[in-house]
């Protein structure tokens, strides 16, 4: 079975010496490794040429203005294996990481794709609450990832952590990635979601172990701004989940989804009841943040509407 590595890079030259060093710790080596580069990105370069070399085959592919989506599907177009293990560069795999995406894929034929826990680095996991619930969508559109969080046995999920999954080759070229999700730069905000989706539709199972582990570093995005508020972030995501979620459920959950979002919503994307439990803390701000929510779940609404028209719904 070849297993390559696709990995998203942000122009963070300390991430992803991390990660490479990371990647050549495995216990089963890629047998290939592709890296999403920005076009600005000098550094790269030169740190997989020293960090990686002869040693496994890698491929550079920079993106351009048709967005990180479409970079990593001419990756994917470029690839000859059996299966694609995602990661991110401010990311590092643990040494069983390939091991057990091998080892799950092998011995379970049935599942299409296969992801673990997203570790914060920052936390300190003997305190962190076990879970039930992981990477599921409920029926009326509220999102339930849990991806860092411990839980106590493997199971079927609806969708996968982008930085700690892997997929079928041939199913995910099959499938594809969504090209109407709206991105910048880097970053194209839930697009594993959308691929989950795609994949439950199909009626073929994503596999969730807890033991197979990435420590997640939270890099600053190279399109961030240094300080406050992103609003491009809120309305893009916000468009995003909305597009997804109503291409995919059931007519009545459509119309519970609208309703939940707009009563309730989440940290990312304010509904009213997140709009007055930040108010105290955040003033005016929150209420920002409650219109760009709008405006991004509108703008979601019309690529949902018109997906052939997507000048008309840009962020």
């Amino acid at each position: 079975m070849k297993v390559n590595v696709l990995v998203n890079g942000g122009n963070r030259p300390r991430d992803m010496e991390r990660l490479l060093k990371a990647l050549m710790a495995q216990n089963r080596k890629p047998d290939a490794v592709f890296i999403l580069i920005h076009p600005r990105d000098t550094e790269t370069p030169d740190l997989v040429e020293k960090l990686i070399g002869s040693v496994v085959s890698y491929t550079l592919v920079r993106k351009d203005q048709s967005g990180p989506v479409s970079s990593m599907l001419k990756a994917l177009g470029l690839m000859v294996c059996n299966v694609v293990a995602f990661t991110h560069d401010d990311a590092a795999p643990r040494p069983d990481w390939l091991e057990r995406i091998e080892n799950a894929f092998v011995h379970m034929p049935e599942i299409a794709a296969v992801g673990g826990r997203d570790l914060p680095a920052t936390t300190y996991p003997e305190i962190l609450p076990y879970c039930d619930v992981v990477g599921k969508v409920t029926w009326y559109g509220k999102i339930i990832a849990n991806h860092h969080l411990p839980c106590l046995s493997a199971r079927n999920v609806d969708f996968l952590s982008g930085g700690n999954a892997a997929y079928r080759h041939e199913i995910l070229v099959g499938t594809s990635l969504d090209l109407r999700l709206q991105w910048q730069q880097d970053t194209a905000w839930h697009w594993e979601l959308a691929l989950g989706m795609a994949l439950n539709k199909q009626g073929v199972k994503q596999w969730y172990e807890p033991d197979m582990v990435v420590d997640h570093f939270p890099g600053k995005l190279f399109s961030d701004q240094k300080d406050g508020y992103w609003f491009a972030a809120t309305r893009k995501r916000a468009q995003n989940e909305t597009y997804i979620l109503m291409k995919y459920l059931p007519i009545f959950g459509r119309f519970a989804c609208m309703v939940y979002a707009l009563m309730v919503g989440s940290r990312d994307s304010y509904g009213l009841l997140q709009l007055m439990r930040f108010w105290p803390k955040e003033g005016s701000l929150a209420f920002r943040k409650f219109q760009d929510a709008l405006r991004g779940r509108y703008n979601g609404m019309q690529t949902w509407m018109f997906p052939d028209n997507l000048d008309r719904v840009q962020g």
